[in-house]
Order: C-alpha cells, then structure tokens, then sequence
C-alpha cells in the first residue's frame, strides 16, 4: 500500500491527536500553575521562620573580606576568562594553594587549562589535600571564580558572583590543611561558568576527572548578600538522604536553610531549576551527588552594582560557615558508604 494511502486511512486519527492537543493545551498550562503554587506552599512550609541562635566560628572573616575585595576590585576589570583580570585572578588563587601547602591537582601544577570559543587561555586552578584514608574516593569542593567583565564600558565586579564562594573555598582550604579530612579533599577554583559551566565541564570532559573516584560535589556560588537570611541547598530532591544531614546543619546555622529549586518542571510547575545553574551542573550530569549552597538573585546580580561594599558581611560569615559545617558532616558520613535511598 502506498504512504499517501495510508495517510488517507489514519486522517481521522490525525485529526482527533490535534483535536486533543488543542483542547488540552490550556488545561497544562492551568496545570503547571498548579503545580507551581503548591511548589510555593511546600518552601513556604519547609522555611524555617528563624534559623539557629548561633554559628560556630572557625573561618576568618576579614581574611575572607580580603580576598573576596581583591577578587572584586575594579583593576580584575571582571574577571573574564583568559582577560588580564582573569589571569590576576587565576594567579591570585595559584599563589594561595601554594601557600598554604596544598599538592598541585592540575595537569600543569595547580593550572587546568583548556579552551572554548572566544577564550583561548581558561584554566582551572586545582589544589588537593590527602586525606586520613585513602582508600575513599574524593570529595571535590568547587566555586567559580570567572565573572562577566566588561561591558559597554562597564565593570561588572562579582563580589556576590562568585568572588564570595572563591574567597570562602581559599578559606576552607586554609581550614582543611590544619584539620585532616578522612576523604581526599580536591579543591577546584572553576573558569568560564558564566559561558556554560565550561570549565566545570572540562573537568571531565577532558579526562582529569573520573566520576567514579569522585564521592561527592559540594558547589558554593554566591554567599554573601542577606536575602532575608535565606540560603538555598539544592540537590535534595536528587539525592533524599541529604534532607536529614541539611536538617543537621540547619540546627547550628543562622541562616535559613531552604531545600529547594532543583526540582524538573512536571514537579514544580513555572519555579526555578537550579540543578544545573552552575557548576554542580557538571557534576550532577556524570552522576555524582552534590549539593550546592547559593542566596537567591538580588537587584544587583549580574550587574555593575555587584561589588564588595555591598556585601552583608555577618551573613556571609554565616553562609560560609554553614557550607563548612555541611562538607564536614559529608566527610563524616561518606566514610562509609553514599546511602542509594
């Protein structure tokens, strides 16, 4: 039998599947407004209305205030991946590693270089601290340190993004080198997330990283601006045994500690997915747990305003602390094994 045959048999069944897309369309997008108000009812109920009385205090503050000011500076013009700022930037977090005495984790010293259209010099800056066992896998702790450079004659800084998780990664270091960790801590200063978490990508893309000798991802990525004491820890609804160790955390942690935005959208209707809105995206995507710890966009986000005086300086103590407090606890717990529950 022909195809136009064919066709002129099946028409009525053509014309009912269209009838059916038609009719139903409306009804999905009343359904994802649904879905979406029930997504807002469950943060809501989920929000603690006050966080913890007090935060433990391990990390120096103005030490991190230093550091995220450096990274911040007009004269980093940016931070754009492979620009003179960039570069400052990547030798700043170099220097640090060294310093500090952390192994180099690259594939030239603590340098990870690689490319992508527009950049021909990105690289990732890579430190590593052994840990008590070596037989567990690693758990690699990432922030980006590229931001958005200049445009139209304007200097977008990134103190929130990611000058903040950067200058709290240099000081988890810091932090990791005078407390031995059980599992091998890989830390990963990342390039180029603002152009796709390329350089995240690039971590495995290029075969520096195997997933399977990697345990756990902990992403921080814009910690220190006050949206009313809130800090979101996505990756529960991936991995639901994290809820407990969050709940832990929640407990010694000023903050309000939300597990949310990381849910597809026939669960959560129109409200945000950050699963892969930086560079835990990368890690999620080979299959490795992760959480990430992130404020929620403000009016100054990828704006000129993003700089240093802007900074709420008790809470990003706070958040830093409070994603310190968390990887300890992973340590603790994948010492045994990654729960599949």
């Amino acid at each position: 039998m022909s195809t136009s045959s064919w066709i002129r048999r099946l028409w009525p069944l053509w014309v009912l599947i269209v009838i059916v897309v038609v009719v139903a369309w409306p009804g999905r997008i009343v359904y994802l407004n649904i879905l979406t108000e029930r997504e807002a009812a469950r943060i809501e109920a989920i929000t603690p209305a006050r966080g913890a009385d007090s935060t433990p205090v391990r990390l120096d503050i103005d030490r991190m205030m230093d550091d995220l000011t450096w990274l911040a500076h007009p004269d980093r013009q940016g931070r754009f991946p492979g620009s003179e700022g960039g570069l400052a930037a990547r030798a700043f977090i170099e220097a640090r590693f060294a310093e500090l005495g952390l192994l180099p984790a690259g594939t030239d010293g603590f340098l990870h270089p690689f490319t992508h259209e527009g950049v021909e010099d990105a690289a990732n800056v890579i430190g590593m601290i052994p840990g008590r066992d070596p037989n567990l896998r690693a758990i690699v702790l990432t922030a980006h340190y590229d931001h958005l450079g200049v445009r139209d004659g304007e200097i977008y800084h990134g103190a929130d993004d990611n000058a903040s998780g950067t200058a709290a990664l240099l000081e988890y270091a810091r932090f990791f080198m005078e407390n031995q960790p059980h599992h091998t801590m890989i830390f990963a200063a990342v390039d180029s997330e603002e152009h796709g978490l390329l350089g995240a990508h690039a971590l495995f893309n290029t075969g520096h990283f195997e997933p399977a000798d990697i345990a756990f991802n902990v992403n921080v990525d814009m910690l220190s601006r006050d949206t009313d004491q809130l800090l979101f820890a996505v990756g529960t609804y991936h991995h639901p045994w994290l809820v407990p160790l969050v709940r832990s955390v929640q407990r010694e942690s000023e903050a309000r500690i939300v597990m949310a935005h990381d849910r597809p959208r026939w669960v959560a209707g129109h409200t945000q997915d950050w699963t892969m809105s930086s560079d835990h995206g990368a890690f999620h995507k080979v299959g490795i747990p992760f959480i990430y710890f992130g404020v929620a966009d403000h009016p100054h986000y990828h704006t000129p305003r993003d700089t240093a005086d802007k900074v709420d300086v008790d809470f990003y103590r706070v958040t830093a602390e409070t994603a310190l407090s968390f990887t300890l606890l992973i340590d603790r717990v994948l010492q045994e094994k990654i729960p599949t529950h």
